[in-house]
């Protein structure tokens, strides 16, 4: 076992001394995923998401056109990126959310959702569904009231449910193939005893598969914001999320996946809330441009060897485990 994990760190060692350089023809290759926010506002107040207690962020929707400049500058590649149409809020509070899909979906794009299911409608589900959606994530943090409200503050349970049980009820009425169905559930003190019964009744209605998702007490929280929401922590290890001892140098979020604000800002990566790292607006060049400009290029190279202070409060790159997925 040591032997091995010599082999690991040394691998990440050589890897981290030749990162300086990689060429920059590295970072001009079409990401494999677009993480597009429709909005970064949320209804919800969980406990530890930066989108409501750490956010200084102007508040906003992102207009059509600019996601059209985004889906339009794409469409003389080969291997079209998926689009997931989530960051820092509410996907599903943006009015026009199945004219994006529908639009992404036209041009080749596989679209995928990740909500909360607060404002799951039967007709919204429908327009989803009919707009060719690809895959979504809907979010149920345990199997009582009190374990789902304890994390979605603002939420009700029996509301939640009922909607996702809907959106299932949807999808086999139109006899859709698609949207792919994970129930997404967030592991926490309350929920951890629930976990055979969610995965019963997941199942049971019709969903294609579930995520158990490990809980961060966050990258932005302090530490005494750490210490006050420790309690939702499960209290079986194996729930836990578990940090590396291996020391990864690099990261290939920057390589790998492009985040475009509401308002037409790139963002470096997935940790990268309140867009500490600027790397231009896509209004001004168009996305590719300004994605593969001089500029932004150094920023995502320095992102790529972790040389940021984001990079050294993440809590992504560096876990061996943030959950497991179970198909049906």
């Amino acid at each position: 076992m040591l032997n091995k994990f010599k082999k690991h760190q040394f691998f990440w060692d050589i890897a981290g001394k030749m990162a300086p350089f990689y060429p920059s023809r590295v970072f001009k290759k079409i990401p494999r995923q677009l993480l597009i926010e429709l909005t970064n506002s949320c209804q919800l107040r969980c406990p530890v998401c930066p989108t409501h207690f750490a956010m200084k962020r102007k508040r906003g929707f992102m207009d059509f056109d600019l996601y059209k400049m985004i889906i339009d500058d794409l469409k003389d590649c080969g291997k079209k990126p998926d689009i997931a149409m989530i960051f820092a809020g509410e996907p599903l509070l943006h009015r026009e959310i199945d004219k994006f899909v529908e639009y992404a979906a036209l041009n080749g794009h596989a679209t995928s959702i990740s909500t909360n299911a607060v404002a799951l409608s039967e007709d919204l589900s429908e327009r989803l569904i009919k707009a060719g959606l690809a895959c979504i994530h809907l979010c149920l943090d345990g199997f009582s009231k009190g374990s789902h409200e304890a994390y979605r503050m603002g939420s009700n349970f029996e509301t939640v449910k009922k909607n996702i049980e809907d959106f299932i009820l949807t999808k086999k009425a139109l006899n859709s193939k698609n949207p792919f169905i994970i129930i997404q559930t967030l592991l926490t003190s309350f929920s951890e005893d629930e976990m055979d019964d969610i995965i019963d009744w997941a199942k049971r209605t019709g969903a294609d598969a579930i995520n158990l998702k490990t809980l961060s007490l966050g990258s932005y929280t302090t530490e005494l914001m750490k210490a006050q929401f420790a309690y939702l922590l499960p209290a079986k290890k194996e729930f836990r999320r578990r940090m590396s001892n291996i020391n990864k140098t690099l990261c290939s979020s920057p390589t790998r996946d492009a985040i475009i604000y509401w308002n037409g800002e790139l963002g470096l990566c997935c940790v990268d809330f309140d867009n500490e790292i600027k790397l231009g607006n896509i209004k001004e060049m168009g996305f590719l441009k300004t994605l593969f400009s001089e500029g932004a290029i150094k920023k995502r190279k320095l992102g790529f060897q972790k040389k940021f202070d984001l990079c050294k409060k993440c809590s992504m790159n560096s876990a061996d485990f943030l959950g497991k997925t179970i198909n049906f």
